[in-house]
């Protein structure tokens, strides 16, 4: 990511309703306010954003579980998409989950969903499975994992 005025950081209390915002424009089933607002709290939980110009255009949820790690969310507003900022988003929770001691990264993605899917794949991750009308009937998940040690 090459954009300057760019920061990536812990989400916070004050990003809770921009990150609504993103998860209702991109998001078929948006998680509620409570759900947003324990990501960001929680200790087990990891909240990221970009922070471009000021406003956040992309944010990444995930829960860790001992020396696992399973991604939640990562949305990036419909303008910004394109530009590199899931991509350096991804990278800076890898980064800070091998340094967590984190060993292994688990994700689900539509199967439909190529951009995603694309980006998963660049960063490392690997299919291992499927996962039949998880998303609503004839929507099936992609399961996708990656090793960090």
């Amino acid at each position: 990511m090459t954009e300057p005025d760019t920061v990536i950081r812990p989400a916070l209390a004050e990003d809770i309703s921009r990150i609504m915002s993103l998860e209702q424009g991109s998001i078929a089933h948006p998680w509620d306010v409570r759900e947003i607002e324990k990501l960001i709290s929680d200790n087990n939980k990891k909240c990221y954003v970009v922070q471009y110009e000021g406003t956040v255009v992309s944010y990444l949820g995930a829960e860790t579980v001992l020396d696992e790690c399973n991604i939640g969310n990562v949305v990036t507003d419909e303008k910004y998409r394109g530009r590199g900022f899931a991509k350096a988003l991804m990278s800076y929770l890898l980064d800070d989950l091998k340094q967590s001691g984190i060993v292994k990264v688990f994700l689900e993605v539509e199967h439909d969903n190529a951009p995603a899917i694309a980006l998963y794949e660049k960063s490392g991750f690997v299919r291992y499975g499927q996962r039949r009308d998880y998303y609503g009937q004839g929507r099936d998940a992609v399961l996708m994992s990656k090793e960090l040690c």
